[in-house]
């Protein structure tokens, strides 16, 4: 009996999932038994494992090119179906994701109501502070700002109160 070729176990290991929304294909699961950690197919192949859904994309499509990762446009991890994969910069794909770096770019308002779209009111630190830039409401900032000077200017009042435990008897 002769030994199957990688591609046709690869084949062999996938079913049929459910179209998610925005696709016009199926998604291509992985069996969850062949999943590591983080929820990414595993496949083994020239003595060695490799995520399934690079090299099922890399069959289909050819190598991946320097400097970028797999996109899955569906957001299923289990997901080999290389329709439903996109090479992008590591940027691009966080951002697409759901993760507190994605939601946060994403914001229009800061937690005190300030429009973030408009620059007169963002402020974006670059190097050294913050590589890959970072929006900082000016108004929150500036507030920020003044609180300590504030707590300064302030009477401190444990000092004029009088405590009856601590008077003379």
């Amino acid at each position: 009996m002769a030994r199957s070729t990688p591609a046709e176990r690869f084949a062999a290991k996938t079913t049929p999932g459910p179209v998610p929304a925005g696709m016009t294909t199926p998604c291509r699961l992985w069996p969850e038994n062949g999943l590591d950690r983080d929820g990414y197919g595993r496949f083994w192949v020239d003595d060695r494992y490799v995520p399934a859904h690079r090299y099922g994309y890399e069959q289909a499509r050819g190598p991946i090119g320097d400097g970028l990762e797999l996109d899955h446009l569906c957001s299923v991890r289990r997901c080999v179906a290389d329709d439903h994969l996109e090479a992008v910069n590591h940027r691009t794909n966080v951002l697409r994701s759901n993760g507190p770096s994605a939601v946060n770019a994403r914001r229009k308002r800061c937690v005190n109501g300030h429009d973030l779209t408009d620059p007169a009111v963002v402020h974006i630190s670059y190097p050294p502070t913050h590589p890959n830039g970072m929006r900082k409401c000016r108004a929150c900032a500036r507030d920020r700002a003044r609180r300590p000077r504030e707590q300064q200017l302030a009477p401190v009042a444990h000092l004029t109160t009088n405590h009856p435990e601590r008077t003379a008897a």
